[in-house]
């Protein structure tokens, strides 16, 4: 099984500039720190998430082949067509015409490789179908 992914369409060059307020302390992951909870200025979550908005895709995952590099099902994932795919980089490519997410892995056998234990590699090769669309730059995920 592989997991399913769904093309959300192309990010608007024209795009609505949507300022948020950047807090200038870090959230601890670990233990509780204090914090003051100063804001230091907006962030355009736009400009942040996307860099090339006529070259970047959004598209919805489904399953949880890559869970272990923390890509959820129902996570939504940002795609830079645009960008040079690099060893080990997380991408989507369509495989036999059906879209995946995995870790490409460049060697003696080129492979795209999941990050869950209980799935396949699939190989890459002269007999393959296979077309990387991009290397995923983001991952987004609503709790509520």
């Amino acid at each position: 099984m592989t997991d399913k992914l769904t093309p959300l369409g192309i990010a608007s060059p024209e795009h609505k500039r949507i300022e948020l307020p950047l807090a200038t302390e870090s959230v601890q992951a670990g233990f509780p720190a204090p914090n003051g909870g100063y804001i230091d200025g907006n962030l355009d979550v736009n400009e942040f998430l996307v860099t090339s908005p006529s070259s970047t895709y959004i598209y919805k995952v489904s399953g949880d082949s890559m869970k272990d590099a923390g890509i959820m099902h129902g996570d939504y994932v940002l795609v830079d067509s645009s960008r040079e795919v690099r060893n080990n980089d997380i991408v989507v490519a369509s495989v036999d015409d059906e879209f995946t997410i995995k870790k490409i892995v460049f060697g003696k056998e080129n492979q795209l490789v999941p990050c869950n234990e209980e799935y396949s590699s699939i190989e890459i090769n002269e007999n393959s179908r296979v077309v990387i669309i991009g290397p995923v730059i983001s991952v987004v995920r609503k709790y509520h």
